[in-house]
């Protein structure tokens, strides 16, 4: 249980930032990201807001036409190898695997920087109070979808399946002239489906984000008010996360030294908390984050980032030696909501954010 004037303190911010949506770089956004600056100035931090520039064209067409690329790819390999052909499907799946390597090496290299169409700008919050080097992180842009993210993630884990299938599939015939015919059926209707739920999952400025992340900025901002948080403490609120983690990346371009990332994306009231990491498991963050849940009687599951949605945590976790984790809540329900017209503000209490809040807070205590 949190205190009530908290949650009710935290139903008021999630209430003002999820007045309307917030696409990266608009009037709105700009409104909210400054109601931020002001709570933050006036807990003793030193704010300034930092310009950045990026491709709307890539965040918009990037993971569409990939997806595309990718099911048509698997489906064509599979009828390949049905039909009886040997040496093309291996010339095809060396193909998809340069497609798989390409989309993860764009999220290493951040190309949304850099790619020169349809450039745009929006603008990240940065806000110290001494020296830091624990961040609280959270988005601040919202975003909605031609297709609800609970379908689009079970299309990314179909095409991941697809292609696993339809490469070891290949593989096979490849060198021992066998088709395994059910697999390869498989991996061509995964393909399809994979395909329509994630190529054609385009971007629009229709929800309103209040859990998706208004819940987020709102912990965060609670957290860094909090007498028990740390006195040495940044936070950064981010833009363009919804656009390839836009934001998070033209940051840490120019954040030389290793530091440890908490970001919070997505507190729903119901459901476990999740503590989340990608590539590999920053031990100690964890560690703290399991403790200090427990001494506050939260249930916190750890494990990896979910296929299918990204984080800013991504962006720090391929740094070396840094530590990034990203801490959320919510159920099948939260995933079936956010990035639609359902994500508003009328279903959050606040309580789910304020108990984030009190977590984050008492991690910065132990990590700073």
């Amino acid at each position: 249980m949190v205190d009530a004037q908290l949650v009710a303190r935290a139903k008021a911010l999630i209430d003002d930032l999820a007045k309307a949506p917030r696409f990266a770089g608009s009037a709105e956004e700009g409104l909210a990201r400054a109601r931020c600056r002001a709570e933050l100035e006036r807990a003793g931090f030193s704010c300034r807001e930092i310009s950045f520039e990026y491709s709307q064209w890539l965040a918009r067409w990037g993971s569409p036409l990939i997806s595309l690329g990718l099911g048509i790819l698997i489906i064509v390999l599979s009828r390949l190898g049905l039909a009886g052909y040997r040496i093309v499907p291996g010339v095809v799946f060396f193909a998809l695997f340069g497609v798989v390597s390409s989309g993860f090496v764009s999220v290493r290299k951040g190309w949304i920087l850099t790619f020169p169409w349809s450039r745009a700008v929006a603008i990240n919050l940065e806000c110290r109070r001494g020296h830091p080097t624990l961040w609280l992180l959270a988005h601040l842009d919202s975003k909605s979808q031609t297709i609800p993210m609970l379908l689009r993630i079970a299309g990314s884990v179909a095409l991941y399946l697809a292609g696993l299938l339809a490469g070891l599939g290949s593989l096979a015939f490849f060198i021992w002239g066998s088709v395994v015919a059910p697999s390869l059926f498989v991996a061509q209707g995964l393909a399809g489906f994979g395909a329509i739920t994630v190529g054609l999952c385009f971007v629009r400025n229709k929800s309103s984000g209040a859990v998706d992340n208004a819940s987020g900025v709102v912990a965060v901002v609670l957290a860094a008010q909090s007498s028990d948080s740390s006195e040495t403490l940044g936070v950064l609120i981010t833009s363009g996360e919804e656009l390839g983690l836009a934001g998070a990346r033209a940051w840490a371009v120019k954040a030389g030294e290793r530091l440890v990332i908490l970001n919070c994306d997505t507190i729903d009231e119901a459901g476990r908390f999740r503590c989340m990491y990608s590539i590999s498991e920053p031990v100690r963050t964890v560690t703290a984050a399991e403790r200090q849940a427990k001494r506050l009687g939260m249930e916190l599951k750890i494990g990896r980032l979910i296929p299918g949605i990204m984080a800013d945590s991504m962006v720090f976790a391929y740094r070396s030696g840094w530590s990034a984790i990203t801490l959320s809540r919510g159920t099948l329900g939260t995933l079936a909501r956010i990035h639609t017209r359902r994500d508003n503000s009328s279903v959050l209490t606040g309580n789910g954010a304020a108990q984030a809040s009190v977590l984050l807070s008492a991690l910065t205590k132990e990590l700073s």
